[in-house]
């Protein structure tokens, strides 16, 4: 624990003003921080590159307007493959394929929860940073 906080004390020593004008992203590398204390634990020296390397990215580039973006982004991929499986259901019902059809009555349910975790994300993102919701 205080290795985790010495760590978030050098990050945001290093980049505190940019941090505290973008709160999402503060959070964003805090995350990542705790994953990358995960992943040295596990020793899983793999996740512990590719997650600095992350960091370093978020610390770099990252935005709270970026991560709306992102999200947004995320949410309408999603919706694309929601429609897509209600598409295809259409079909399968002309067709007659009933076992097709609970095949994909069970995809799209997972693949509406998981645009409500996104919607989720996106209100805790603007909730952080100020913005309205859509």
């Amino acid at each position: 624990m205080i290795r985790l906080t010495i760590t978030l004390s050098l990050v945001l020593g290093f980049s505190g003003p940019a941090l505290a004008s973008e709160p999402a992203c503060a959070r964003k590398i805090a995350e990542i921080e705790t994953q990358i204390r995960y992943a040295k634990e596990a020793g899983n020296q793999g996740r512990v590159m590719g997650l600095e390397r992350a960091m370093s990215a978020a610390q770099a580039h990252c935005t709270d307007a970026g991560l709306i973006s992102e999200k947004e982004k995320e949410i309408d991929e999603k919706q694309d493959d929601i429609n897509d499986i209600l598409d295809d259901m259409r079909e399968k019902e002309k067709e007659g394929r009933l076992d097709k059809v609970k095949k994909l009555e069970r995809k799209l349910t997972h693949e509406r929860e998981e645009l409500e975790v996104l919607r989720q994300e996106l209100a805790d993102i603007k909730s952080l940073t100020g913005a309205n919701s859509k």
